[in-house]
């Protein structure tokens, strides 16, 4: 079993959830096709918006419902046992955005700007409708991808024997993920990625020097950007940057890795800012069940408050205090006899 091996299982799920993430642009332009230039408010709440949500709904969840499987598959590649008692939660991870949004909110922000841009910056309705149907197109496919990608983060944490990740890249990679191409994270470490990122982590339990020259491209920045012709080498890195390179220069002092992100945080907990999100919190939700049953057994009430996996992953202490609050937030699921441990 070889890195190599696991590199072409990452791969495959790549593809997997870029045909989700198109198969719900395909059905989200159906819908699209339903907005009206001269009544864009109100076609979009009458007509479009709850086809958009039925859409993504459903990509994040068949997003979501792969990743234990692929972190099985890629953890046995790597020598790794996967065996655990844990099984990710799929719809869990939908109904919500990244950042802890609801998903109707996040869609509904295009078209508001669209109408901002009809009414005070006199653009056409037309023009309008073409930016709304863009941007709704762009969220459909990162939000599906980051459903997949942090359910599958899940699914590492809850297998016990996997105890970091190495940063896979995928093509057309950005020069700040190809800097990052190889580099091993311990279990708990956010996952550096920009709006629209296509890179995924292979589940390992060792360190990056381990596995340093053992996979392909996509986990080696050199020879990523030797795969590119000259041309996409200075595009991508700038010429002089590509020139530097060329000569010898190393790839990651050439190229300034930062970690792009936005704090959009809900929760004050402690001084540190985390997000939290209104999903699965109703009746007919996991959250809901869970924290029901936990009432029950501790015999006092809990807050209703549902943080997101991001947020967790920041507030745990220890691995076993985030498995535990992954449990209880019902991002893990286990026999509902295990629910009194979490």
């Amino acid at each position: 079993m070889t890195l190599a091996q696991a590199e072409q299982l990452t791969a495959r799920r790549q593809r997997d959830l870029e045909a989700i993430g198109r198969a719900v642009q395909a059905e989200m332009l159906f819908w699209m096709a339903r907005l009206d230039p001269g009544d864009l408010m109100g076609s979009w709440f009458d007509e479009v918006l709850p086809g958009l949500y039925a859409a993504l709904v459903r990509g994040q969840t068949q997003a979501a419902a792969g990743a234990s499987s692929y972190v099985a598959d890629a953890a046995q590649a790597m020598g790794v046992n996967a065996a655990t008692p844990w099984e990710v939660a799929p719809g869990a991870f939908a109904g919500a955005a990244a950042d802890g949004r609801p998903l109707s909110s996040m869609l509904t922000v295009p078209a508001l700007r669209g109408r901002l841009a009809v009414e005070e910056r006199g653009q056409s309705a037309e023009w309008a409708a073409g930016q709304i149907r863009q941007s709704v197109l762009l969220m459909g496919a990162s939000e599906t991808a980051d459903a997949g990608w942090g359910a599958a983060q899940t699914a590492m944490v809850g297998t016990w024997h996997i105890t970091g990740y190495i940063r896979c890249i995928s093509a057309g990679a950005c020069k700040r993920c190809a800097v990052l191409a190889g580099r091993w994270y311990r279990w708990n470490a956010d996952f550096l990625r920009h709006k629209h990122c296509h890179c995924y982590g292979i589940p390992a339990a060792g360190d990056e020097a381990r596995n340093r020259g053992r996979g392909s491209w996509r986990t080696d920045p050199h020879r990523y950007f030797d795969s590119l012709s000259r041309r996409d080498q200075d595009r991508l890195f700038g010429r002089g940057g590509a020139e530097s390179i060329r000569a010898g220069a190393d790839l990651a002092s050439v190229v300034n890795a930062r970690r792009v992100s936005s704090q959009l945080g809900r929760l004050d907990a402690g001084g540190t800012v985390v997000s939290t999100t209104t999903e699965g919190v109703t009746r007919r939700g996991w959250f809901h069940h869970v924290r029901t049953e936990l009432e029950r057994i501790e015999g006092r009430p809990l807050s209703r408050v549902r943080l997101t996996p991001e947020a967790i992953f920041k507030l745990a202490a220890d691995r076993e205090e985030l498995v535990r609050l992954l449990g209880r937030h019902g991002y893990l699921v286990r026999a509902a006899a295990d629910i009194a441990r979490l």
